[in-house]
């Protein structure tokens, strides 16, 4: 059968059906799927039952898995007894505490809207997260797309940023945005192009861009937090409601991801792989 696609908001967000990702596709139902990933920046296959080895096979749909930048004496994930053979890929986003220490990362609450490893000089590409235990409330990811968020910006606005780099940084644990000093940082161009499409994007998001170069300390920040409320509005947003068996993929170009809250007397465990990007190209 041939693969479904659901246009979930006007803005962002598709949900894919008729697919078992158990199975082995062909190459045009493959090529469907990554094409509505790219469409629609993000997408949601739910009712799956996925191995650890499923998820990196259609991870590879996406590109070449990426390691994790985090070092390995401080990922939970690399203390556990049971041997991973996707260690230093793999990434378990949970609540869950074994023996008093959480066998995963950013266990609890909320978490701003971030894209993940923008802060390396080859950003990720995409990001597939597999909800194996999620709460009867909150902890529901949002995503918005930094695509149609640039769009949208006035003329004037566009001028400023035309050429301008941004530092992207990252405190490793950190949920909210925090001033101090980032463990990883590396400057990228403020609006960038999408390759296979041609579209522009902003490259920014609330947790990790720290400053936009060439801009005064107090005009940066202001310039900075009048774009985080403006890609952060509703136009712009889906929120993914998790359920077991949902994997959802998403392109860290052209869009950014936050969390709700939720009970952290609930267990929350989710799955994650991502994939290896280009350097950005300024538009």
């Amino acid at each position: 059968m041939t693969v479904t696609v659901t246009p979930l908001t006007p803005a962002v967000g598709a949900e894919i059906g008729n697919i078992d990702l158990r199975g082995t596709p062909d190459e045009a139902t493959v090529a469907a799927i990554v094409r509505a990933w790219l469409d629609h920046g993000v997408i949601v296959v739910r009712g799956q039952d996925l191995s650890e080895h499923d998820q990196v096979r259609v991870a590879r749909w996406f590109g070449e898995l990426i390691a994790r930048p985090r070092p390995k004496d401080i990922r939970a994930e690399s203390q556990r007894e049971t041997a991973d053979p996707y260690d230093g890929y793999t990434m378990l986003v949970s609540n869950i505490r074994e023996n008093g220490k959480p066998i995963g990362s950013l266990p609890d609450g909320e978490m701003h809207f971030h894209s993940d490893m923008c802060y390396v000089e080859m950003p990720s590409r995409a990001t597939l997260l597999y909800g194996i235990e999620v709460p009867r409330a909150g902890g529901d990811t949002m995503f918005a797309t930094t695509a149609a968020a640039y769009d949208a910006l006035d003329a004037e606005t566009r001028r400023l940023l035309a050429g301008r780099n941004a530092l992207q940084g990252f405190l490793h644990g950190t949920t909210l945005r925090a001033d101090n000093a980032p463990h990883k940082s590396y400057s990228h161009p403020i609006v960038r192009v999408i390759p296979e499409t041609g579209r522009k994007a902003l490259f920014m998001s609330r947790l990790m861009t720290f400053s936009v170069e060439g801009l005064a300390p107090g005009e940066s920040d202001a310039l900075l937090q009048r774009l985080f409320d403006h890609i952060e509005r509703p136009e712009f947003r889906y929120v993914h409601k998790w359920r077991p068996g949902d994997l959802v993929v998403w392109d860290n170009r052209s869009t950014v991801h936050a969390r709700t809250d939720f009970d952290p007397a609930e267990r929350r465990l989710l799955r994650r792989f991502a994939t290896q990007g280009e350097r950005p190209v300024a538009a």
